[in-house]
C-alpha cells in the first residue's frame, strides 16, 4: 500500500501534526499520526476540498471540520481521489519554472502581437464585407450626424456643385456611384470623408483649394476607393480590438450600431488602406487620361497650407494626418508617372 508523508492539522487545535496519508476504500482516504498514541481520521472523497500550489507554498486539501492536509511537495498521490490532478500538477510545476514562466510570457506576447497585428485587422476585414446593407446605412447616418455637428452647411454655388457631381458621376462612381454631399468645412478644415452609407463628403475648404477639375477628380477617385474597400469601416472595427472578435464568432452586430459611427468619422487610415487608395485613385486618373501630378499638385498644396507639423496634430477628420506623410505619398505619385511614361514609351517601339 502507497503512502505519503503530510503534515496534518486536525481542526481543533493549531498544532501541525506529521502524519501518514492512506487511500482507504475506492474514495476515501485515513490519515495516521501520533498524539499521545496512534490516531487516525478517514474522510471521503466528498468531504475534500484540493487547494492549488501557490508560489512556493505546496498543495494543500481542505477537509470538513476545519481540518487540513498539506503535502510536502508538488508530488500529490495517483490514487488521491480527486479530479484534475494530473493537469493541476503540470500547472504548478510551470509556475516554478523559470525557463517554463519566461516561454509562456514570450509565447502570450508573441500571440498577442499575432492577434493584434493580423488577426484582429483580418477579422475587421471579414465582418466589413460581411455586415448587411441596412446595418451600414444606420452606421453611416449616425456617422454623417456627427460630421454635420463639426461642418456648416456648403456655401458652393450650385453650379460648382452640379459640375463636380456630374464629374464624379462621368469619371470616378463607374457603376457604383456614391452619394456626393458638400459641406463647409469650419473645425475640419480642407477635408474629405467616405462614410458606410455610401456618402463621400467634401468640404468648400478642399474644392477652394483645388486649382483644376482634374484635382478634384483625383480627391473623389481616393475617397471612391476607400468607399469600395470599406476602409472606414474595418479601420473603426479594428480600433474595438478584441470586440470585432466576438462579433466574428457571434454575429451579432446589435453593439456596433452604438461605439461604431463616432471611430468611423475618427478613424485614422492604416498606411495599407491609403496606399490602396491612393493606387485606386492613380490607375482611375489613368484609364481617364487625367495627368496622376493633379494628385500631387494638391498633396503638395496642401501640405504647404496646413504645414505637416499641423497636420500631425490633428486627431480626428483630418484625411491627411492619418495618411502616410505627404512626402511619401508624393514620391509614390512620381514614380506611378515615370513607370506608366515608360511603359509607353517601350509599347510605342
Amino acid at each position: 500500500m502507497q503512502s505519503v508523508s503530510i503534515v496534518f492539522y486536525d481542526g481543533v487545535l493549531s498544532k501541525p501534526h506529521p502524519a501518514t496519508l492512506y487511500p482507504s476504500g475506492s474514495d476515501g482516504i485515513r490519515v495516521q499520526y501520533d498524539d499521545n498514541g496512534v490516531k487516525e481520521h478517514l474522510f471521503s472523497r466528498d468531504q475534500m476540498t484540493l487547494i492549488g500550489a501557490i508560489g512556493q507554498r505546496n498543495p494543500a486539501i481542505e477537509l470538513n471540520n476545519d481540518a487540513r492536509i498539506e503535502f510536502q511537495s508538488l508530488d500529490i498521490p495517483d490514487w488521491l481521489p480527486v479530479e484534475n490532478k494530473s493537469f493541476n500538477k503540470r500547472i504548478w510545476t510551470l509556475e516554478r519554472s523559470p525557463s517554463l514562466i519566461l516561454f509562456s510570457v514570450v509565447f502570450v506576447l508573441a500571440l498577442a502581437f499575432a492577434v493584434v497585428k493580423w488577426g484582429i485587422p483580418m477579422t475587421a476585414n471579414v465582418v466589413a464585407f460581411k455586415l448587411p446593407e441596412n446595418t451600414l446605412n444606420r452606421l453611416g447616418n449616425q456617422a454623417e450626424t456627427y460630421v454635420n455637428d463639426y461642418t456648416k452647411p456648403s456655401k458652393l454655388p450650385k453650379a460648382v456643385q452640379e459640375k463636380i457631381q456630374a464629374e464624379y458621376l462621368s469619371k470616378v462612381s463607374k457603376d457604383k456611384p456614391a452619394k456626393l454631399k458638400f459641406r463647409e468645412g469650419d473645425r475640419i478644415g480642407a477635408n474629405a470623408l467616405a462614410l458606410p452609407n455610401n456618402t463621400i463628403i467634401v468640404t468648400d475648404e478642399l474644392i477652394n483649394l483645388a486649382h483644376s477639375d482634374q484635382e478634384i477628380i483625383g480627391v473623389l477617385a481616393h475617397e471612391q476607393g476607400h468607399l469600395l474597400h470599406r476602409h472606414s469601416l474595418q479601420q473603426a472595427l479594428s480600433s474595438l480590438g478584441f470586440s470585432v472578435l466576438y462579433v466574428a464568432i457571434t454575429g451579432d452586430s446589435s453593439d456596433l450600431l452604438t461605439t461604431l459611427p463616432l471611430a468611423i468619422v475618427g478613424a485614422n487610415y492604416s498606411r495599407k488602406f491609403e496606399k490602396e487608395s491612393d493606387l485606386y485613385a492613380l490607375n482611375l486618373m489613368h484609364e481617364q487620361k487625367i495627368e496622376t501630378s493633379h494628385f500631387a499638385n494638391l498633396l503638395q498644396r496642401m501640405s504647404e497650407e496646413v504645414g505637416e507639423e499641423d497636420q500631425k496634430g490633428m486627431k480626428i477628420f483630418d484625411v491627411f494626418s492619418s495618411h502616410p506623410a505627404t512626402k511619401e505619398r508624393i514620391e509614390m505619385v512620381r514614380k506611378f508617372e515615370e513607370q506608366h511614361q515608360k511603359n509607353n514609351l517601350e509599347n510605342k517601339h
